[in-house]
């Protein structure tokens, strides 16, 4: 169990919108009706076809509004109906492409911790870390190596700064530990799914509309937002026809 702060708004930090979603001067809906690459994917899973109902009914009439329903829920008006979003598989959805494309690109975003946390470790995970050192560095953690399986911890990921560093690592050892397998994407897979459900937004916190809107727009710049990496619902549109139906 990962804990958080509740305070933490990983929309309201310095660090402009197009680092924290990993969008630079491009077309938002850019690569919609790309083919899905596996390869991103949470491996052993079913794959299931992206509807093409869904960018073509945002692409056709995005609202420039948004409601939050429940705390969890962002609805949208499309050209067929009504679009509602899980915000928290939204995001998950959005930060694990973020991730993934750290590590293959080798590029992280991290802020510096002013009192490093210390990270004793068994031998055993010791050993796991260091074969996941490469991609946790890429992901944005700076561990430095204090002997004795014992580290310190002088950066994280950038949007993380509400979480338990040394808890996080922790859980994503475990984890990776628990997968047993040597093929390193999955293992990417899974560490980038990992920190991607810890740093998501959580259900009740309230959004603006400015807020809604760069979830919305960047979510579809995602080849396959209607999932999350394991195959969560991430969006589903009421008709408008079934609506009527329902006032009747």
């Amino acid at each position: 169990q990962i804990n958080y702060d509740a305070n933490f708004n990983p929309f309201k930090t310095s660090e402009p919108a197009y680092l924290r979603f990993g969008i630079v001067g491009k077309n938002l809906y850019e690569g919609l009706n790309h083919s899905f690459d596996d390869k991103e994917e949470i491996p052993n899973k079913n794959t299931f076809p992206t509807p093409s109902l869904y960018p073509n009914d945002l692409l056709g009439e995005k609202s420039a509004l948004h409601w939050q329903f429940k705390g969890r829920f962002i609805l949208t008006s499309v050209k067929s109906g009504l679009m509602l979003i899980d915000q928290h598989r939204a995001h998950i959805r959005i930060l694990f492409d973020k991730y993934m494309k750290q590590i293959r690109c080798k590029q992280n975003f991290s802020q510096k911790v002013l009192f490093p946390e210390t990270l004793p470790l068994s031998v055993s995970e010791s050993v796991m870390l260091q074969s996941v050192m490469e991609d946790l560095t890429n992901l944005g953690f700076d561990l430095e190596d204090l002997g004795n399986a014992c580290y310190a911890i002088n950066a994280i990921p950038s949007g993380t700064e509400g979480l338990a560093p040394a808890q996080l690592i922790h859980n994503m050892i475990h984890i990776a530990m628990a997968e047993g397998n040597d093929v390193k994407e999955e293992i990417q897979s899974l560490l980038a799914l990992t920190l991607a459900r810890a740093s998501a937004i959580v259900y009740g916190q309230v959004l603006s509309n400015e807020e809604m809107v760069n979830l919305v727009d960047t979510l579809f710049a995602c080849q396959t937002p209607d999932y999350t990496p394991d195959r969560q619902t991430v969006l589903v549109t009421i008709k408008e026809e079934e609506i009527e139906k329902l006032l009747k």
